[in-house]
């Protein structure tokens, strides 16, 4: 299943190169349309709902199994989703991640073939974020290849200074959502927020931490609402992530390194948090770590050795809760899981 936060799903390089017009194993020609491409399969016969589904379910598949770009799956979604019922509405779109995931690796060894050209690479960084590939210039080539992997509801993106292909939750969330089930609706708002704006890479926070509280809070509501969901188990280690963050992301900018005191505006919004939702599992956990942040008066670590680091170890208490976390948090919504009869393996389906 995908991730968050951002590197390049990237497998064994593939055979020839797209840019001098061949083939990627058994993928299309780039700019060029699959040969001997079928139009998207319409719905099968009428009948019962049951029959209905399983027959969306079979043709999506097949879709699946001859596609050599996410485009033909997403068209046939596009003609058919309008056709199922919720249920199978959200099978069809668990199995669209599972396709995405099987797609992913190809489209991005691809991509580095094209990147591995001269000029390519310095192109795109020319175009800015957002990225428009319709400024691209003198290069039909690779204009038509992107945005034919735009059209499949994949957004490129950057980490460290390398470009990756990553699926577009914002654009799944917008043509898709409606025909899910609270569930997966809720599920897609929360990769959606992710997709549009990676909270946390080369070791910094990339929003504000009262955004980050906002999304922990939003992560907790969806494993509250749906103890037995699709996505329980994405959305807890996508909760877990964003609260070690969140706890003791203080790499940079937390911490006044002549005290080793946490900033009082990163203290605030822990106060702020544990004030404002007070029942919330976020707000309990929060709530203990400053009972040991006000017994150390604020103190954080240790100072550093001289001449080897600033900063030194974090204070015993401080240390134990970091690496304690994980384990309060299990027992959170463990207890909660127990208490609403939730799934005890997390299977979806």
């Amino acid at each position: 299943m995908m991730k968050r936060a951002g590197r390049m799903a990237v497998l064994a390089l593939l055979v020839a190169t797209v840019m001098t017009g061949c083939g990627i194993g058994d993928k299309p020609l780039a700019g060029k349309e699959p040969r001997g491409q079928a139009a998207s399969p319409q719905p099968g016969t009428p009948g019962s709902e049951p029959v209905r589904g399983k027959d969306l379910l079979k043709q999506l598949d097949r879709t699946a199994s001859r596609a050599k770009e996410a485009r033909e799956i997403t068209a046939f979604l596009d003609a058919n989703l309008k056709h199922a019922d919720v249920k199978t509405a959200d099978k069809m779109l668990l199995r669209l991640e599972q396709y995405y995931d099987q797609l992913l690796p190809g489209v991005n060894a691809n991509f580095k073939r094209m990147l591995e050209q001269p000029g390519t690479a310095e192109q795109l960084r020319q175009l800015g974020f957002p990225l428009d590939f319709h400024k691209i210039q003198n290069d039909d080539t690779l204009k038509q290849w992107l945005l034919r992997q735009t059209e499949g509801k994949l957004a490129l993106d950057m980490s460290d200074g390398d470009f990756y292909w990553k699926i577009d939750y914002e654009a799944v969330k917008k043509a898709y959502a409606s025909f899910a089930s609270d569930d997966l609706k809720a599920y897609l708002a929360i990769r959606a927020a992710e997709s549009n704006k990676t909270f946390f890479d080369d070791g910094r926070l990339l929003i504000g931490r009262g955004e980050l509280a906002d999304r922990i809070l939003q992560a907790e509501n969806y494993l509250t609402r749906y103890p037995s969901g699709h996505r329980r188990t994405e959305i807890k280690a996508l909760y877990v992530d964003y609260m070690e963050q969140y706890i003791h992301g203080y790499r940079y900018d937390a911490i006044d390194e002549s005290t080793m005191k946490l900033l009082p505006e990163v203290k605030q919004s822990y106060e702020q948090l544990a004030r404002r939702h007070p029942d919330t599992k976020t707000a309990q956990i929060v709530q203990d770590y400053l009972e040991e942040i006000n017994r150390n008066k604020d103190v954080i670590y240790h100072p550093g050795k001289k001449g080897e680091s600033i900063i030194g170890e974090p204070k015993r208490n401080i240390g134990e809760f970091w690496s304690g976390l994980r384990g309060r948090i299990d027992a959170a919504f463990q207890a909660m899981k127990q208490q609403t009869g939730g799934r005890s393996d997390d299977k979806a389906e």
